[in-house]
C-alpha cells in the first residue's frame, strides 16, 4: 500500500471503534434487558445476569461490524472533503478508483473479524448461553430457597425461610399449601435442613407441626414433629432434553450436521463475511461518485443507507427462498453480487461524469487526449 493508504487506513480504524463501541452498547443494553426476566424468575444473582450478559457480546459484534464499518466509512469521506484532503489527493493524481483501495483493505481486516465471529466465537458463545439457560430452567431450588421472601414454587404453594445459614440450615420454615381446596396443609418448623436421597431434593424439618385446616367444616388438626422429610421434587419444572441448532455448532462441523438448516446457516456466515468487504467501500463511493458538493453529503448517504436497508432486506428475502428450496442455495450470494457491482458502478462514475453520457459512463478515457 503507498503511504497515503496507509493514512486512510488508520484514520478508519478511530471511527471505526467508536461507530462499535455506540452501536454494540445500544444493541448489546436491548438484548441483555430481555434476559433480566429469566435471571429475575430463577432467582439467580446479578454475577450469572453478567454473565449471559457477555455471552451475547459476539453476537451483537457480528450485527454492528457491517453497520460500524458503513458508518466511519462515509464519516471519514465526509471529513475528508470538507477539510479538503480529497482535493489534495487527486492533486497527485489520485482518482476515485485509487482512493477506495484503503476501503477496501479496511473491508478486508472487518471480513476477517467478521469470519473470527460468524465461524468460531458466535457459535462457542450461543452454545455456551443456551447451556447456562439450560442449567439455570433445572436449578428451581434457586427459584424459592432465598431468605426473607415469599416464593411460591407452584400454584397455590408458598414457601418461607426466615434465615440461611453458610452450613446451609434454614431458620422458620413455612410451608403453605392450598392446591386441594378442601382442605389447607401449613408446615411450620423452628430450622430445617437441604439434603439429597435418591437423587431427589428434600427438606429436613425439625421441631415443627403440621396444621390442616378444613374449609367447609371448619376444623383444624395439629401435629407436633421432631423431624420430618418433605419432598421438594414435586416442583421440579419439566425440562426435556436440549436440542443443539445449527446455529451453536461451528462451521467445519456444519457440513456433516445432518440439521437441515446446518448448510444454509454456512452459507449465510459466507454472505455475512463477504458483505463485510464491500460494506466500508460502498459507505466511501456513494460519496467518492459523484465529486464535492457545496450543500453536502445528505442525499448521497441517504442513498447509501436505503442501499444498505435493500440489500440487508433482500438477504433475508433470499433466506426465506432458500429454506423452502435447499437447492436454490445460490440465491444466498445475490446480496454480495449486486452490491459488488453497484460499487463498481459507482466507482466507474465517479472517473465518468453523467454529462459525458453513457459512452463516457462505460469508457471514461476515450476520447481523452
Amino acid at each position: 500500500m503507498k503511504r497515503i493508504d496507509r493514512y486512510v487506513l488508520r484514520q478508519l480504524l478511530g471511527p471505526f471503534l467508536f461507530f462499535m463501541v455506540i452501536f454494540g452498547g445500544i444493541l448489546w443494553l436491548n438484548q441483555a434487558l430481555r434476559i433480566v426476566d429469566v435471571v429475575i424468575s430463577n432467582g439467580q444473582s446479578g454475577g450469572v445476569f453478567a454473565e449471559l450478559s457477555l455471552y451475547l457480546l459476539p453476537k451483537v459484534l457480528e450485527t454492528v461490524v457491517p453497520v460500524a464499518a458503513f458508518a466511519c466509512a462515509i464519516y471519514l469521506t465526509n471529513r475528508l472533503y470538507s477539510e479538503s484532503e480529497l482535493v489534495v489527493f487527486m492533486g497527485v493524481g489520485h482518482g476515485p478508483a485509487n482512493t477506495t483501495t484503503p476501503f477496501f483493505a479496511f473491508g478486508l481486516l472487518c471480513f476477517l473479524l467478521m469470519s473470527l465471529l460468524t465461524h468460531i466465537a458466535t457459535p462457542w458463545s450461543l452454545s455456551t448461553f443456551q447451556d447456562r439457560q439450560y442449567e439455570i430452567s433445572k436449578e428451581y431450588l434457586t427459584q424459592f430457597i432465598v431468605a426473607g421472601e415469599f416464593a411460591s414454587p407452584a400454584d397455590g404453594v408458598t414457601i418461607f425461610f426466615g434465615e440461611t445459614t453458610p452450613e446451609g440450615n434454614l431458620r422458620d420454615v413455612l410451608i403453605n399449601d392450598r392446591r386441594d381446596e378442601t382442605v389447607i396443609v401449613t408446615h411450620t418448623a423452628a430450622s430445617g435442613q437441604l439434603i439429597s436421597s435418591e437423587n431427589k431434593p428434600k427438606l429436613v424439618l425439625f421441631e415443627g407441626s403440621i396444621q390442616q385446616f378444613e374449609p367447609e367444616a371448619r376444623t383444624l388438626s395439629t401435629i407436633q414433629f421432631d423431624s420430618l422429610s418433605y419432598d421438594l421434587s414435586q416442583f421440579a419444572k419439566t425440562v426435556g432434553a436440549r436440542k443443539i441448532s445449527a446455529r451453536e455448532q461451528y462451521s467445519w462441523d456444519l457440513p456433516d450436521s445432518e440439521n437441515g438448516d446446518a448448510m444454509l446457516e454456512f452459507h449465510d456466515r459466507l454472505v455475512k463475511s463477504l458483505l463485510a468487504i464491500i460494506v466500508p467501500v460502498l459507505g466511501a463511493v456513494v460519496l467518492l461518485s459523484a465529486g464535492f458538493s457545496r450543500s453536502g453529503f445528505f442525499l448521497r448517504i441517504a442513498l447509501g443507507v436505503v442501499f444498505m436497508v435493500a440489500i440487508n432486506s433482500a438477504r433475508g428475502v433470499f433466506q426465506g427462498l432458500v429454506e423452502a428450496t435447499p437447492q436454490a442455495w445460490p440465491l444466498l450470494y445475490a446480496p454480495v453480487l449486486v452490491a459488488f457491482l453497484a460499487v463498481l458502478f459507482m466507482i466507474r462514475m465517479g472517473q465518468a461524469p453523467w454529462k459525458s453520457g453513457l459512452r463516457g459512463l462505460l469508457f471514461p478515457n476515450r476520447g481523452l487526449p
